[in-house]
C-alpha cells in the first residue's frame, strides 16, 4: 500500500516536471521564431563616388532637366495642374539635395573652387533662373510647388 502511494506520487511529480518542461521549451521556440532579427537598409549613395568635377556635370544636368520640363509648360499654375510633373519635378529636387549633400561632405570647400571642369558661374546662373521660373531645386524633397 506505502508503495502504491509512493508510485503514484512519484509518478505524478514526473507528470508534472515532463509538462513544465513542454511548456517551457515550447514558449521559448514560438518566441524565438517570432523574434526575428531586423536589417537595417541603409539608403544607397549613388553620389559617393563622385569627384568635385562630376558633382558640378550631375548638377548642371539635373538643373537642365528640371528646365526643360519646366519650359513645355507657359506657367508655373500649368505645372502644378499636372501632379505627375509635380512628383517628377520634386524627384530632381530631392536628387539635387542629395548630390550636394554628398559631395559637400565628401570634398567639403574643394567644390566651390572654380575650376575648367567645376563651373561655378554657370551652375548658379542656371539655377537662378530656373528659381526665377518658379522652382527653387535646393529645397529637395521638400519643394513646394
Amino acid at each position: 500500500m506505502i508503495y502504491k502511494k509512493k508510485l503514484k506520487v512519484i509518478t505524478f511529480l514526473f507528470l508534472n516536471v515532463v509538462t513544465l518542461l513542454i511548456i517551457g521549451c515550447g514558449n521559448t521556440t514560438k518566441k524565438k521564431q517570432t523574434e526575428a532579427p531586423k536589417i537595417i537598409k541603409k539608403p544607397l549613395d549613388i553620389y559617393s563616388k563622385f569627384d568635385v568635377c562630376d558633382c558640378n556635370k550631375e548638377a548642371i544636368e539635373i538643373i537642365d532637366l528640371t528646365r526643360d520640363i519646366r519650359d513645355t509648360f507657359k506657367t508655373i499654375k500649368d505645372l502644378k495642374s499636372q501632379p505627375e510633373t509635380v512628383v517628377q519635378i520634386r524627384g530632381l529636387a530631392t536628387s539635387y539635395s542629395k548630390l550636394l549633400e554628398s559631395c559637400f561632405n565628401r570634398h567639403a570647400s574643394k567644390i566651390f573652387i572654380p575650376s575648367e571642369c567645376n563651373n561655378l558661374s554657370e551652375m548658379e546662373r542656371k539655377r537662378s533662373e530656373l528659381s526665377g521660373l518658379g522652382i527653387q531645386l535646393e529645397q529637395g524633397k521638400g519643394l513646394k510647388l
